[in-house]
């Protein structure tokens, strides 16, 4: 039989021929500093990162299901999630869980909105969520596995929520509302007050995806930033997701999922003693997990404090502000008004992905909006050097692309999903399965 797959070497290697394979697949990844504004690494100090991962690699092995049984471990969760609770504005009767990631976190709310609603609303046999367009794609991947239908609202012309839209979206299936601080394609915080009082009239579960911004948009506010209200300090709001991962700086896969009161956490967990070994519980839905991170964010919340996550937060502000000084100053270039640490570069002049396409050619790693537009930035504290070096490549390519010197046709590589050969097998399979099946 002929195959393509790869198989394990028959005898192994030495240490020393691995672990150079190692380092040289490393040294092919985007660089550090060029992949930030991607979100594929956040980073902060290099300081921290040291700090973080030699953490982490104290614990990699521990399992982290098991902390009920070693004082030590569960010593770190707690004190991790009063903090994160603390950030969230909650009280003595609010709880939090950690998770693997934002989409796990989402998965916990919407499994316990949905338990509730089944108690609560027992003649609702499809349950519905409402939601503004600009909700993350984790929400509707969680509901599609909960069997939870996402009924979406067009955003404003300012891209902003529509409130009014979303209210008159509720139907009699309706079990929650989803807000987000901020929203990924827009990065506007969704006028969560105003969902709140919308929730709590209508007897609706609101959650707030916070993944992007739990974790830095308190220290923003703190640095005089203005913008919504979303945490516990709203009323109506029952369950938030903020990923430590992102700008709390945790070594990844690390995320909590917080509850309002004891109402609300009591949905969440699925006791199993159907079993042969007792009661068997998990902090989330995943059961086995390294409890690396959290001794990786316990050591940085210690070493740094709320005025070192401050002095971070001002550094993000000063990245974020000087690239909008920037293409403030290049013609064809607009930023998009956002709320935190995400900023969007947009173009009424020409095809913004020229600039994504000339950008990767330069070796900057780029995400993007498809609706409308524009470049995606998660913004990290980057070095002076990395920074100018990413703004004169801005000007310098706009100003081809405007001459007509970079074209469509002229970039060695487009970005998006399968560009070249970069795409994993199991993407490249998904894809063509997934068209296999449009087409049916």
């Amino acid at each position: 039989m002929v195959t393509d797959r790869y198989a394990m070497p028959v005898i192994g290697e030495s240490y020393e021929k691995v672990l150079q394979q190692v380092k040289d697949l490393k040294a092919q990844m985007t660089q550090g500093q060029r992949g930030k504004l991607a979100s594929t690494t956040f980073q902060g100090h290099e300081e921290m990162a040291q700090l973080t991962h030699e953490a982490f690699n104290e614990f990699m092995e521990w399992n982290g299901l098991f902390t009920f049984q070693e004082a030590a471990a569960a010593k770190m969760e707690d004190e991790v999630l009063d903090i994160c609770i603390s950030l969230m504005q909650g009280d003595e009767d609010s709880s939090a869980n950690l998770t693997s990631g934002g989409t796990e976190s989402n998965f916990n709310a919407f499994h316990a909105m949905r338990k509730w609603a089944r108690e609560t609303k027992p003649s609702i046999s499809q349950p519905e969520v409402v939601a503004p367009y600009s909700t993350h794609s984790t929400v509707h991947k969680t509901c599609q596995y909960l069997d939870i239908k996402v009924v979406t609202v067009a955003q404003n012309p300012d891209l902003s929520c529509d409130m009014s839209g979303l209210e008159a979206a509720i139907g009699e299936n309706t079990i929650g509302i989803v807000g987000s601080a901020p929203n990924w394609p827009y990065g506007q915080v969704d006028p969560i007050a105003e969902m709140g009082a919308l929730a709590l009239s209508k007897d609706l579960w609101l959650h707030v995806d916070a993944c992007v911004g739990g974790y830095i948009l308190p220290h923003f506010r703190k640095l005089g930033v203005n913008f919504p209200d979303f945490d516990f300090s709203v009323p109506g709001v029952r369950s938030i997701s903020a990923d430590l991962h992102k700008y709390g700086y945790a070594p990844k896969p690390c995320s909590t999922v917080l509850w309002r009161s004891r109402d609300e956490y009591r949905y969440h967990y699925m006791p199993i003693t159907e079993w042969a070994c007792g009661l068997y519980l998990s902090q989330g839905f995943v059961g086995s997990r390294t409890l690396g991170p959290v001794a990786g964010i316990w050591a940085l919340m210690h070493y740094w404090g709320e005025q070192g996550y401050l002095r971070n937060a001002q550094r993000i502000l000063d990245v974020k502000n000087a690239i909008i000084s920037q293409c403030a100053a290049i013609e064809g270039l607009q930023t998009w008004p956002t709320d935190g640490p995400l900023l969007m570069i947009a173009s009424d002049q020409f095809d913004i992905q020229l600039l994504v396409g000339g950008m990767e050619e330069r070796g900057w790693r780029l995400l993007g909006v498809t609706s409308p537009p524009a470049i995606h930035l998660t913004l990290d504290v980057m070095e002076q050097e990395y920074l100018s070096r990413f703004l004169e490549d801005l000007q310098e390519l706009s100003e081809d692309i405007q001459n007509g010197k970079v074209t469509k046709e002229g970039l060695l590589s487009y970005g998006g999903v399968g560009a070249g050969n970069t795409a994993p097998k199991w993407l490249l399979k998904a894809v063509e399965v997934l068209n296999e099946r449009s087409a049916q």
